[in-house]
């Protein structure tokens, strides 16, 4: 045999001693391998308690903001002032709470996280007739959340601080809709 011959022959009976091995590690029997649980995605408010008719979001320095659907299902502004709400963010806002996450559930005290005076109080009406009142209180260490709890329960929510600060910014810019304004 030539000695080229031969190393072609060892470089294959490798590669083939190489696929075996490889074919061992990729069957392993689902005994085998290990998971790891995650924890199931839980919403401030579930499917069954509907969708929001009425939003209210009031502040601890007094600052107000109501929006209802109206009898034609339009959305309008109660407070600060009576008027036409713009329907794109109205709407943006009612789909922002159905989408609130519970980030965690610490057991912590109340009041040691700004719950027994809230900053924000959001109270909400669902199409199913439930009345939800939620507290909000301090942002948490990491600020990736809020301290919130629902009605008169004690127990202590984390919620995402993404979805509710873009609920907060209604107090501060209510969702009124464009109107035109006229020339001088």
């Amino acid at each position: 045999m030539k000695r080229s011959t031969l190393i072609v022959f060892i470089i294959f009976l490798a590669l083939v001693g190489l696929m075996f091995y490889l074919n061992q590690k990729e069957s392993t029997t689902p005994e085998e391998v290990e998971t790891t649980p995650v924890a199931p995605v839980e919403y401030l408010f579930s499917e069954s308690d509907g969708l929001p008719a009425s939003i209210d979001i009031q502040s601890i320095t007094g600052e107000q903001v109501t929006i209802t659907r109206n009898d034609a299902g339009a959305w309008v502004l109660i407070q600060p002032i009576e008027a036409e709400a713009d329907q794109g963010a109205a709407e943006a806002a009612a789909s922002q709470l159905t989408s609130l996450r519970i980030v965690s559930r610490p057991e912590v005290a109340p009041v040691d996280v700004g719950l027994v005076q809230p900053a924000y109080i959001l109270t909400i009406k669902m199409t199913g007739g439930t009345l939800k009142t939620v507290r909000i209180g301090d942002a948490t260490p990491t600020d990736s959340g809020y301290y919130t709890s629902i009605d008169e329960s004690d127990e202590v929510l984390i919620v995402g601080k993404t979805g509710l600060d873009a609920l907060l910014t209604l107090v501060t810019s209510p969702p009124y809709a464009n109107t035109p304004t006229s020339a001088p």
